[in-house]
């Protein structure tokens, strides 16, 4: 009987040690178990992301550094050697003015040449006469100056151009054109003062002027 007992107070004894161990837990109890978890892992994540923050933050440090470095060296390089496209603009600019000043001085030449030339247009050269004769015959005959054949050095037609612009200026292009170098300046110079004569008249007489010469002189013509 006394053991009968004793065994059922153990086996008793042993059911409340199970009922403690496995009482359930409260909302209150899980909530607090899920949190905490949560907390644990969110501050695990924000340690990563701020290691990774930190690198990037490092990392774009260091570029700034190399970028600010590139740039100083290029700064110097440039300040150390000169600059290839000004360079090359101050050498054409150069080039440019050579050039000008070469076309003036070949033009001054060229008109020096020309000093003693003049130009007659509208005058008709006879069949078998040469132009010398009838240049000398004009000036005699409508300057009423008096000069020989010897007077002038040489004299022959000019090649007419095919006309460009309009009808006149075509016209007075295909006009014949005699030139006519003149042995003494003098001369040459007598008979431009009295080409005034011939106002009125289909006949003129010009300076032997250069292409460049002649170019300016219609240029101002033109804006006067």
């Amino acid at each position: 009987m006394i053991n009968t007992r004793n065994a059922t107070k153990k086996s008793n004894s042993d059911e409340g040690g199970v009922a403690a161990i496995c009482t359930p837990l409260s909302v209150a109890d899980v909530e607090d178990v899920v949190k905490k978890a949560v907390d644990a892992a969110t501050h695990a994540l924000l340690n990563e992301l701020n290691k990774k923050f930190q690198d990037i933050t490092d990392y774009v440090a260091v570029l700034e550094t190399r970028i600010e470095k590139l740039e100083a060296e290029a700064e110097q390089k440039k300040e150390d050697q000169p600059d290839m496209n000004g360079n090359l603009q101050t050498t054409l600019e150069a080039i440019r003015k050579e050039n000008q000043r070469t076309r003036a001085a070949a033009n001054d030449t060229e008109q020096y040449g020309r000093r003693n030339n003049l130009r007659f247009r509208g005058l008709k050269v006879k069949k078998d006469e040469s132009c010398r004769k009838t240049v000398t015959d004009f000036i005699n005959r409508r300057l009423q100056l008096s000069i020989s054949k010897n007077d002038i050095e040489i004299a022959h037609h000019l090649q007419n151009r095919k006309p460009k612009g309009d009808a006149t200026q075509g016209k007075q292009l295909q006009e014949p054109v005699i030139i006519a170098r003149f042995r003494d300046r003098n001369i040459r110079d007598s008979v431009i003062r009295e080409r005034r004569k011939l106002k009125g008249t289909s006949c003129t007489i010009v300076e032997d002027l250069t292409s460049l010469n002649l170019e300016v002189m219609n240029k101002t013509e033109k804006i006067q």
